[in-house]
Protein backbone atom coordinates (compact mmCIF):
# COMPACT_ATOMS: atom_id res chain seq x y z
CA UNK A 1 0.00 0.00 0.00
CA UNK A 2 2.76 2.48 0.97
CA UNK A 3 4.66 1.46 -2.17
CA UNK A 4 1.61 2.24 -4.33
CA UNK A 5 1.25 5.66 -2.71
CA UNK A 6 4.95 6.41 -3.22
CA UNK A 7 4.69 5.30 -6.86
CA UNK A 8 1.68 7.60 -7.39
CA UNK A 9 3.50 10.54 -5.75
CA UNK A 10 6.54 9.93 -7.93
CA UNK A 11 4.39 9.66 -11.06
CA UNK A 12 2.66 12.96 -10.18
CA UNK A 13 6.02 14.60 -9.52
CA UNK A 14 7.42 13.48 -12.89
CA UNK A 15 4.24 14.65 -14.63
CA UNK A 16 4.62 18.10 -13.05
CA UNK A 17 8.34 18.26 -13.82
CA UNK A 18 7.66 17.29 -17.44
CA UNK A 19 5.58 20.45 -17.81
CA UNK A 20 8.14 22.63 -16.07
CA UNK A 21 11.06 21.25 -18.09
CA UNK A 22 9.34 22.43 -21.28
CA UNK A 23 10.33 25.94 -20.17
CA UNK A 24 13.92 25.05 -21.03
CA UNK A 25 13.03 25.14 -24.72
CA UNK A 26 10.25 27.77 -24.94
CA UNK A 27 11.72 31.06 -26.16
CA UNK A 28 10.75 34.36 -24.54
CA UNK A 29 8.15 35.90 -26.84
CA UNK A 30 9.09 39.54 -26.31
CA UNK A 31 12.51 39.01 -27.89
CA UNK A 32 10.99 37.23 -30.87
CA UNK A 33 8.53 40.10 -31.30
CA UNK A 34 11.48 42.51 -31.19
CA UNK A 35 13.00 40.74 -34.19
CA UNK A 36 15.65 38.58 -32.56
CA UNK A 37 16.02 35.20 -34.25
CA UNK A 38 14.61 32.23 -32.32
CA UNK A 39 17.99 30.50 -32.24
CA UNK A 40 19.42 33.44 -30.26
CA UNK A 41 16.52 34.01 -27.85
CA UNK A 42 16.76 33.01 -24.21
CA UNK A 43 14.27 30.44 -22.92
CA UNK A 44 11.72 31.06 -20.19
CA UNK A 45 13.81 28.81 -17.92
CA UNK A 46 16.88 30.86 -18.80
CA UNK A 47 15.04 33.97 -17.63
CA UNK A 48 14.13 32.33 -14.30
CA UNK A 49 17.75 31.24 -13.90
CA UNK A 50 18.92 34.80 -14.62
CA UNK A 51 16.57 36.16 -11.96
CA UNK A 52 17.85 33.63 -9.43
CA UNK A 53 21.48 34.51 -10.13
CA UNK A 54 20.70 38.22 -9.71
CA UNK A 55 19.05 37.51 -6.36
CA UNK A 56 22.16 35.62 -5.24
CA UNK A 57 24.45 38.43 -6.38
CA UNK A 58 22.30 40.93 -4.50
CA UNK A 59 21.86 38.71 -1.43
CA UNK A 60 23.69 40.97 1.06
CA UNK A 61 21.63 44.02 0.09
CA UNK A 62 18.41 42.00 0.09
CA UNK A 63 19.12 40.54 3.53
CA UNK A 64 20.07 43.95 4.94
CA UNK A 65 16.57 45.12 4.01
CA UNK A 66 15.05 42.25 6.03
CA UNK A 67 13.82 40.39 2.95
CA UNK A 68 13.79 36.58 2.88
CA UNK A 69 16.27 35.57 0.16
CA UNK A 70 15.17 31.92 0.08
CA UNK A 71 11.56 32.94 -0.54
CA UNK A 72 12.70 35.30 -3.30
CA UNK A 73 14.70 32.52 -4.97
CA UNK A 74 11.76 30.12 -4.77
CA UNK A 75 9.41 32.72 -6.20
CA UNK A 76 11.80 33.54 -9.05
CA UNK A 77 12.08 29.88 -9.97
CA UNK A 78 8.33 29.22 -10.14
CA UNK A 79 6.89 32.57 -11.26
CA UNK A 80 6.60 31.60 -14.95
CA UNK A 81 5.84 27.86 -14.84
CA UNK A 82 2.26 28.39 -16.05
CA UNK A 83 3.81 29.50 -19.34
CA UNK A 84 4.59 25.84 -20.05
CA UNK A 85 0.88 25.58 -20.92
CA UNK A 86 -0.32 29.09 -21.84
CA UNK A 87 2.88 30.34 -23.47
CA UNK A 88 4.74 33.58 -22.87
CA UNK A 89 2.02 36.15 -23.47
CA UNK A 90 3.04 39.78 -23.97
CA UNK A 91 1.00 42.98 -24.28
CA UNK A 92 1.41 42.70 -28.07
CA UNK A 93 -0.62 39.48 -28.01
CA UNK A 94 -3.81 41.44 -27.25
CA UNK A 95 -4.84 39.29 -24.28
CA UNK A 96 -6.57 41.16 -21.47
CA UNK A 97 -4.61 41.07 -18.20
CA UNK A 98 -7.55 39.49 -16.37
CA UNK A 99 -7.87 36.75 -19.00
CA UNK A 100 -4.12 36.14 -18.87
CA UNK A 101 -4.23 35.83 -15.09
CA UNK A 102 -7.13 33.35 -15.19
CA UNK A 103 -5.44 31.24 -17.87
CA UNK A 104 -2.15 31.22 -15.95
CA UNK A 105 -3.88 30.39 -12.64
CA UNK A 106 -5.63 27.42 -14.27
CA UNK A 107 -2.41 26.25 -15.93
CA UNK A 108 -0.49 26.62 -12.68
CA UNK A 109 -3.10 24.49 -10.88
CA UNK A 110 -2.87 21.84 -13.58
CA UNK A 111 0.91 21.67 -13.26
CA UNK A 112 1.23 21.56 -9.45
CA UNK A 113 -2.11 20.30 -8.09
CA UNK A 114 -0.94 16.75 -7.42
CA UNK A 115 2.54 17.36 -6.05
CA UNK A 116 3.47 17.64 -2.40
CA UNK A 117 4.80 21.20 -2.75
CA UNK A 118 1.92 22.29 -4.99
CA UNK A 119 0.18 24.44 -2.37
CA UNK A 120 3.44 26.18 -1.51
CA UNK A 121 4.20 26.82 -5.20
CA UNK A 122 0.70 28.23 -5.74
CA UNK A 123 0.99 30.47 -2.68
CA UNK A 124 4.32 31.81 -3.99
CA UNK A 125 2.82 32.44 -7.43
CA UNK A 126 -0.22 34.22 -6.00
CA UNK A 127 2.06 36.38 -3.86
CA UNK A 128 4.13 37.23 -6.95
CA UNK A 129 1.02 38.08 -8.94
CA UNK A 130 -0.44 40.39 -6.29
CA UNK A 131 2.95 41.74 -5.09
CA UNK A 132 1.67 42.07 -1.52
CA UNK A 133 4.91 41.10 0.23
CA UNK A 134 8.35 42.70 0.25
CA UNK A 135 9.68 39.51 -1.37
CA UNK A 136 7.17 39.68 -4.22
CA UNK A 137 7.88 43.35 -4.86
CA UNK A 138 11.59 42.58 -5.01
CA UNK A 139 11.10 39.61 -7.34
CA UNK A 140 8.92 41.76 -9.65
CA UNK A 141 11.77 44.30 -9.78
CA UNK A 142 14.34 41.55 -10.43
CA UNK A 143 12.08 40.20 -13.19
CA UNK A 144 12.41 43.57 -14.94
CA UNK A 145 16.11 43.88 -14.15
CA UNK A 146 16.82 40.50 -15.74
CA UNK A 147 14.87 41.60 -18.83
CA UNK A 148 16.86 44.85 -19.04
CA UNK A 149 20.21 43.11 -18.63
CA UNK A 150 19.20 40.75 -21.43
CA UNK A 151 18.12 43.74 -23.57
CA UNK A 152 21.47 45.40 -22.81
CA UNK A 153 23.31 42.26 -23.96
CA UNK A 154 21.16 41.79 -27.08
CA UNK A 155 21.64 45.44 -28.06
CA UNK A 156 25.40 44.98 -27.87
CA UNK A 157 25.45 41.59 -29.59
CA UNK A 158 23.12 42.47 -32.46
CA UNK A 159 23.73 46.24 -32.74
CA UNK A 160 20.06 47.05 -32.42
CA UNK A 161 17.83 49.25 -30.34
CA UNK A 162 15.33 47.73 -27.95
CA UNK A 163 14.00 51.06 -26.67
CA UNK A 164 10.51 49.82 -25.81
CA UNK A 165 11.94 47.52 -23.14
CA UNK A 166 13.54 50.47 -21.33
CA UNK A 167 10.47 52.70 -21.15
CA UNK A 168 9.16 53.84 -17.75
CA UNK A 169 11.69 51.93 -15.68
CA UNK A 170 13.43 54.69 -13.70
CA UNK A 171 10.99 54.76 -10.78
CA UNK A 172 11.01 50.98 -10.38
CA UNK A 173 14.71 50.94 -9.49
CA UNK A 174 14.97 54.23 -7.59
CA UNK A 175 16.53 53.70 -4.14
CA UNK A 176 16.48 49.91 -4.57
CA UNK A 177 19.09 47.19 -4.12
CA UNK A 178 19.53 47.12 -7.90
CA UNK A 179 19.58 50.84 -8.73
CA UNK A 180 23.32 50.89 -9.47
CA UNK A 181 23.01 47.96 -11.90
CA UNK A 182 20.09 49.63 -13.66
CA UNK A 183 21.90 52.96 -13.94
CA UNK A 184 25.05 51.28 -15.26
CA UNK A 185 23.34 49.30 -18.02
CA UNK A 186 21.11 52.24 -18.93
CA UNK A 187 24.07 54.59 -19.34
CA UNK A 188 26.20 52.00 -21.17
CA UNK A 189 23.73 50.69 -23.74
CA UNK A 190 26.49 49.88 -26.20
CA UNK A 191 27.29 52.69 -28.66
CA UNK A 192 23.68 53.82 -28.95
CA UNK A 193 24.25 57.20 -27.36
CA UNK A 194 23.37 59.86 -29.92
CA UNK A 195 22.17 57.34 -32.53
Amino acid sequence: MATDKKFQQTRDLISSIAYVYQLKSIPRTGWLQAGIQAVDVESIAGHSFGMSILILYLRPAIQSNGINVERCLNMAMIHDIAEAIVGDLTPLDGVLLEDKHVAEANAFDQIVKDVQEGKYFKELWEDFETANSAEAMLVKRIDKLDMLIQAFLYEKKFSLRLDSFWENMDQLFKDSESESIYKYILSNRFELKGN
